[in-house]
């Protein structure tokens, strides 16, 4: 932490992005402070036991936000969350195309509202915790091990993401 200060008043750049509404842009190995929408970060694999956790706060007036977690050919697991039509989509897709989406569930999103959202690998299936309450499940449709990156784009403002092991 006392490093970390230094660091921050000497005026070292922490990751090549710039810094979001006034905020710094940090980046460790497993947890990514502030990244800009839309951000790539990458992961080896999420199989059994691995966890993604995402705070984040909707834009006023935002429409959708999207979170993917992707092979390098396609996306395993699709989460869109859409303001305009007051759901959240699963999904994935298979050499590249579109597959059966979901959409049952509440929508537990707010504008202006901050959120955490966890991602859990577990038997088969990916859980998602919104605020720590089992939102929904999604039942892996293509290997997770080939998993290599996590995507978070449109209309959000991404406080952190940390990958567990």
């Amino acid at each position: 932490l006392f490093l970390l200060s230094i660091m921050i008043g000497s005026g070292v750049s922490f990751g090549a992005a710039p810094p979001i509404g006034g905020g710094v842009a940090l980046n460790f190995p497993t947890e990514h402070f502030n990244p800009p929408a839309p951000v790539n970060i990458p992961i080896t694999g999420f199989g059994h036991g691995r966890r993604i956790r995402i705070v984040g706060v909707p834009n006023q007036n935002g429409r959708r936000f999207t979170i993917n977690l992707n092979t390098p050919s396609d996306t395993a697991f699709h989460f869109n969350c859409r303001f305009d039509e007051r759901c959240v989509v699963r999904n994935n897709t298979r050499n590249s195309a579109w597959q059966n989406e979901e959409r049952y569930g509440d929508f537990p999103f707010v504008h202006g509202q901050i959120f955490t959202l966890k991602f859990v690998a577990v038997g088969g299936q990916i859980e998602v915790y919104h605020n720590g309450r089992l939102f929904i499940r999604f039942v892996e449709r293509d290997d997770p091990l080939n998993i290599r990156t996590v995507q978070v784009e449109g209309d959000v403002h991404i406080h952190s993401i940390h990958i567990v092991n």
